[in-house]
């Protein structure tokens, strides 16, 4: 008995599109089925710092801010008729028209990333503008809204038909154009590199094969390409055929090579930015994703001979596995690196705020010791005071006896002195008689006397009061000295040293220091 075994399919079941054309099946919803990719190709804008993915990355030109169209009816998934279906030959040929296309809704990609990369190329050369960059774009998040060019332009009857007709047509044909209708959001783009980015990523059947080129030393990228980069009228239909008869002339161990780990490298290189951000959370996504371009790129120069060497594809995906596995791990090690940093911040901070509170409460401590001792070596105990002291002091007539500063003598000390004046026996009726003067004491010489003297006993005791043999002596703290003083000094310093350096290095000194 025999079995037949079938040999192993592509991994794109209906098979990948052309080079050139679409083939049999040129509908927009049938084609994404097994191609996932739209490209485009543009000149990029700066955009607004509160961006996001919900909002429109591309807007047809209908649309932009001129025609005021809400950007909240862009947002919104379609949900209405296929454009297929409700757009007529008229919109078509408004969009086809160059001078028209200011007033098309529709936005142009393609389902082929070497027409992309051709076509930017071209721009790049013969433009003036060299920020040219290649958008890689989800097409099966605009099912419904977008149709392929060719199917579009075949509505038109033969007599609405443009003079232009045919070449639009092959225009179509051979950059397998799809246009979507109104906006493409954010979350459709998967990413956009520029195109000086993938120059040196391309297979070797896209380079020049002479060992006269040196990479390192060409003055420019370009130099490299095995194509005609300056060519005034190009023909992407020869450049298609170019490129696959270069890569059937190369050896079988390059073809593979080119088959497997070129085309690896160049799909990483269209979606690095996407696969490096979403490996870790979703590596069957990505991996699945890179694993789908890099069998588009691997089935494109000569679809035959990939399906006679299906083993490539297992390579294909052994290697986008293995690079998803190391990036995983490397970004796994940075986040975790991240975590250890950030904690080690955060402990440094719990740190320095301990050591502050500690440092104010050790601080609150020393001020109220330093209140307490103060009070202590300056407190004066004040006893009372005595009463006013009285004396007779002989005088003549004419002597005028002087005092101490008036002060208010109390009502009690003056009655006394009026009793003492008043006693029987003093001679104060006579006026003939010489008079004796009452001289009143006053009580604030006694008092200064009493302080001294509590000073004098409190400086005696000072000894007795001090800490224990061991123990440091703690003195007050000295004022700091304030921001001013501290700024003086050393603005000051630096003048000195500045009329130093002067006259050191300047040939006339004795005349600078004979003029200071």
């Amino acid at each position: 008995m025999t079995i037949i075994t079938s040999p192993p399919q592509s991994p794109i079941s209906g098979g990948p599109l052309p080079q050139y054309g679409y083939g049999s099946d040129h509908t927009f919803d049938r084609l994404i089925q097994d191609n996932h990719f739209l490209f485009r190709v543009y000149t990029p804008k700066q955009r607004s710092p509160f961006f996001d993915s919900t909002e429109p990355y591309f807007v047809g030109q209908k649309y932009n801010e001129q025609f005021r169209e809400a950007a909240e009816r862009l947002r919104q998934p379609f949900t209405g008729k296929p454009v297929a279906s409700t757009s007529s030959y008229a919109d078509v040929a408004q969009h086809m028209d160059w001078t028209q296309r200011h007033m098309s809704p529709y936005i142009s990609t393609t389902f082929s990333f070497a027409w992309a990369i051709w076509e930017a190329t071209r721009r790049y050369r013969v433009g003036l503008k060299h920020d040219i960059e290649i958008a890689i774009i989800d097409a099966r998040q605009l099912a419904g809204r977008a149709a392929t060019a060719l199917e579009l332009l075949r509505k038109g009857t033969p007599n609405e038909r443009h003079l232009d007709y045919w070449k639009w047509y092959r225009f179509a044909l051979e950059s397998q154009d799809v246009l979507v209708h109104g906006s493409i959001p954010g979350s459709a783009v998967l990413a956009s590199v520029p195109l000086l980015s993938i120059i040196d990523k391309l297979p070797s059947y896209f380079l020049r094969q002479d060992t006269m080129v040196d990479k390192r030393s060409s003055s420019s990228q370009f130099n490299i390409l095995s194509w005609d980069t300056m060519d005034r009228k190009p023909s992407f239909r020869q450049f298609c055929q170019d490129m696959s008869d270069q890569f059937l002339h190369l050896p079988t161990e390059h073809r593979l090579r080119d088959a497997t780990g070129s085309s690896v490298r160049l799909a990483m290189a269209f979606l690095r930015p996407w696969f490096h951000s979403v490996v870790v959370d979703d590596f069957t996504e990505a991996t699945e994703t890179v694993c789908s371009l890099a069998f588009i790129i691997a089935q494109w120069p000569a679809q035959w001979w990939s399906r006679d060497h299906v083993e490539m594809w297992d390579v294909i995906r052994s290697l986008v596995q293995s690079v998803g596995e190391e990036v995983r791990e490397k970004q796994k090690g940075i986040a975790i690196e991240e975590v250890r940093r950030l904690q080690g911040v955060v402990s440094d901070l719990e740190r320095v705020v301990q050591d502050y509170e500690e440092a104010e409460v050790a601080s609150s401590v020393d001020l109220k010791n330093d209140v307490m001792e103060a009070e202590v070596e300056g407190s004066v105990v004040m006893p009372p005071s005595p009463p006013a002291s009285i004396v007779d002091f002989p005088a003549d007539e004419d002597t005028l006896v002087l005092a101490l500063p008036p002060f208010t003598v109390p009502t009690s000390i003056s009655q006394a002195a009026v009793a003492v004046a008043a006693t029987p026996g003093s001679e104060s009726s006579d006026s003939n008689q010489s008079k004796t003067p009452t001289l009143i004491f006053a009580p604030t010489i006694v008092i200064h006397q009493e302080q001294q003297r509590s000073v004098a006993e409190q400086t005696q005791l000072i000894p007795q009061l001090e800490p224990p043999h061991g123990e440091p002596q703690r003195h007050p703290k000295r004022r700091p000295h304030s921001l001013a003083e501290t700024a003086t000094c050393i603005v000051t310093g630096l003048l000195v040293g500045a009329f130093i350096t002067i006259c050191i290095v300047n040939s006339q000194r004795r005349t600078l220091i004979y003029v200071t």
